[in-house]
């Protein structure tokens, strides 16, 4: 707590009021005896005057010697005071310092200044420089905007070059189709370096390859060919069919198992292998039916044993009764009638009692199949009716024929109408299921599945 100033007008008039006061004290009353040598006693008024004058003259004795003690006070507290004000002012100032010394170091904000700072951030020249360079740079940006959109440009060219229906998103597609193309041309090529290759167009065929005395092979030894010049039906599939990874997945897991119990396993175009590979690898004993070269080589690689032929005459040539199950995916629809009648004969006859035959194909009950999947692949002979091959397969002599229905069209699907739980408004409910009904026999015969399979068994 700080001492109060003694030199202050608090302290002078302090000891002023410190001072005896210089009035007199009353005089005692004078005996009886002094009254009557003296004579009579003063007045009262006569007393007060002179004690007026007495206060009068302390106050003008006194007035210098408070003035000199207030003098002697302020010059005792400047010869004593001053000093230790002073060492006390220089500690606090030196303390305060210090203080704001620690709370502008401590200022990241204050630090950031000082670093830009040092970088010469307040320079006028360096301002105009970063500046200079600010702008320079936006123009660079804007040049390499203006050359990636340009390339942007050259590459949707491109992709439209090589895609034309989807660009440069489709261009992996189309590039893979290319990569299927040159395979098949390899294979064709092989196919004519066989012995006994058809002549090429315009050629006579020479005496080496057909003998003079040889005579001609009956039509029913002399396998046709599924190779076309024109139609290249690896790429079509890989384009519009879907991934054929994804598809093998799917047929594994739909008819994997069913297979398994029913060895060995018969696979009527069965292209490069796929699905007998991935049964081989789990212990069935498979077997490829395959009339194209190229995908027959492919399969047999996979170390399947692969026939190199059509389905009526290996089967005709199997003996009866040896079979386990039978599967043909997306083939019959590329059959005529007889081949089709032919081919269900075969197999009932081929397989062993409780032997299971697998078909599957695109479901014409679905009419946005026929409007889109099927009309779009033009190697399709007609479409079969879940029925109509359901029939046909009890004609040809299998017992417990069953169909499975795969892949409803979901995406087209018409959304039922949601309804309130409102006991109030009996009619709109019905309305609404009516509706509602009415929307699930457009989703079934519009949208529908897209694939059936027949599964019958044998006798």
């Amino acid at each position: 707590m700080s001492s109060p100033d003694p030199t202050g007008d608090e302290a002078v008039r302090a000891l002023v009021d410190a001072a005896p006061d210089p009035s007199p004290e009353p005089s005692p009353e004078p005996s009886p005896e002094v009254r009557s040598a003296g004579g009579a006693a003063p007045s009262a008024g006569a007393a007060a005057e002179p004690r007026r004058d007495l206060g009068d003259t302390a106050r003008r004795v006194l007035a210098p010697v408070a003035g000199r003690v207030r003098r002697a006070g302020r010059s005792s507290a400047r010869r004593y005071l001053g000093p230790v004000y002073q060492r006390g002012t220089a500690a606090l100032r030196d303390r305060l310092a210090l203080m704001v010394r620690d709370a502008v170091d401590g200022d990241p904000a204050v630090a950031e200044v000082r670093h830009l700072a040092g970088r010469g951030a307040f320079d006028l020249q360096s301002q105009r420089e970063r500046s200079e360079s600010a702008r320079v740079d936006r123009v660079n940006s804007e040049l390499l905007k203006a050359e990636v959109r340009h390339l942007q440009h050259r590459l949707e060219e491109l992709g439209m070059a090589f895609a034309p229906g989807t660009g440069i998103e489709g261009a992996g597609a189309r590039f893979a189709e290319l990569r299927e193309a040159v395979h098949a041309l390899e294979r064709r090529m092989r196919n004519l370096s066989l012995p006994g290759a058809l002549p090429a167009a315009g050629q006579a065929p020479t005496a080496a390859a057909v003998p003079d005395t040889a005579p001609p092979r009956p039509a029913a030894e002399t396998p046709a060919q599924l190779s076309s010049t024109l139609f290249d039906y690896v790429g079509f599939e890989r384009r519009f069919r879907g991934d054929p990874d994804a598809i093998l997945d799917t047929l594994v897991d739909r008819y994997g198992d069913e297979l398994l119990d029913h060895q060995p396993v018969v696979d009527i175009g069965c292209g490069r292998g796929e699905l007998l590979g991935r049964l081989a690898e789990r212990g069935a004993h498979v077997i490829g039916i395959e009339p194209d070269p190229g995908m027959a080589s492919e399969a047999r690689a996979r170390g399947i044993e692969v026939h190199e032929d059509l389905a009526g005459p290996w089967l005709r040539a199997a003996a009866d009764h040896s079979l386990g199950s039978i599967i043909t995916t997306h083939v019959l629809e590329h059959l005529e009638l007889d081949d089709l009648i032919e081919l269900l004969e075969l197999a009932v006859t081929k397989l062993r009692p409780g032997g299971v035959f697998i078909s599957e194909t695109p479901n014409p009950a679905s009419l946005i199949v026929l409007g889109n999947s099927y009309l779009l692949d033009p190697t399709h002979v007609r479409p079969l009716h879940p029925s109509l091959l359901s029939f046909l397969c009890e004609n040809a002599g299998f017992r417990d024929v069953r169909l499975r229905f795969f892949s409803p069209a979901e995406g087209y699907h018409l959304r039922p109408v949601p309804v309130a739980g409102d006991e109030e408004a009996p009619g709109v409910r019905q309305v609404a299921d009516h509706v509602n009904a009415a929307f699930e026999q457009l989703n079934t015969v519009l949208f529908g599945p897209q694939d059936y399979a027949v599964v019958a068994r044998t006798p």
